[in-house]
């Protein structure tokens, strides 16, 4: 799937547990991750410009548990006033195939789930991105969550272009020996336009699960209905899902909207990881 990823770190106390739980990339087909810091010019740091070798050791520690499930790792210090922005160039200047970052940084703010750097990520980002939960006050449930390492995945489809993507990377996690859970949910809109879409819905989830099982992975449907960034968390608590994997728009995107509305929502309240896959060229 992803031969090289981009993980973008801060001096968050919380990047240990994070960094822990990412020795599962070799079952996304990850063997070389790159770890970035991105330095912002002018903002009070403990380290900061001016001190590439003392953040060159910070990182190189940081790279003990990744080297030790056998990836390779590279280092990569950058200065910029905008952190996102030189996130995204360092991973195209890399080659990178998927970024990862936590839900939140250095600047937690309690009750405030999602950071600013990684709402940015995510809005701007073309490529699939991983955002790791992250919760300063609750570690031991970050860890919880983590480290069974990828056994059981999570896939949202609303079956539509712009999911494709999605599911593919579900199938390809299923071949990898990872359980896929294949979950839709109907909206109180689908049932009154078309009657029939639960059972339409149905098929097409059978579909997606024979493909996941065809490249020789363990799949279970689900037709769920309700809100479906709540359902979707719901079952994911429920089933102790590693990851859920959803598509960056849904069927009902708005062509100047950069992120669907159920994909923002789980990453703002699902409280594990997830992995937003953007529609690739054939799918936008």
């Amino acid at each position: 799937m992803f031969r090289t990823a981009l993980i973008a770190l801060d001096f968050s106390a919380a990047e240990g547990p994070m960094l822990d739980s990412l020795t599962d990339l070799h079952a996304m087909g990850v063997s070389r991750v790159v770890l970035t810091h991105v330095v912002r010019v002018g903002y009070g740091q403990g380290a900061g410009h001016g001190h590439e070798d003392a953040l060159k050791d910070w990182l190189g520690k940081r790279a003990a548990p990744l080297r030790e499930a056998g990836l390779a790792v590279g280092i990569d210090i950058r200065a910029a006033g905008a952190v996102a922005k030189d996130i995204l160039q360092a991973a195209s200047d890399h080659g990178a195939g998927l970024i990862v970052i936590g839900s939140r940084g250095q600047n937690m703010i309690r009750g405030l789930f999602l950071g600013s750097v990684a709402r940015e990520v995510l809005r701007d980002s073309p490529l699939p991105v991983r955002l790791e939960w992250i919760d300063a006050n609750e570690d031991e449930s970050c860890a919880r969550v983590c480290a069974g390492g990828l056994t059981r995945i999570l896939l949202a489809t609303d079956f539509s272009q712009q999911s494709q993507s999605a599911e593919a990377a579900a199938i390809a996690l299923g071949g990898a020996g990872v359980s896929v859970d294949v979950v839709h949910v109907l909206t109180q809109d689908e049932r009154r336009i078309y009657a029939r879409w639960p059972q339409m819905a149905r098929v097409a989830l059978a579909h997606i699960a024979d493909d996941i099982r065809a490249a020789g992975g363990r799949a279970e449907t689900h037709l769920l209905e309700g809100k479906p960034s709540e359902e979707i968390a719901r079952l994911a608590a429920e089933h102790g899902s590693d990851l859920i994997v959803v598509g960056k728009h849904g069927r009902n995107w708005v062509q100047d909207r950069l992120i669907g509305s159920t994909a923002a929502a789980l990453c703002e309240t699902a409280r594990r990881p997830v992995l937003m896959m953007p529609p690739t060229e054939d799918d936008a």
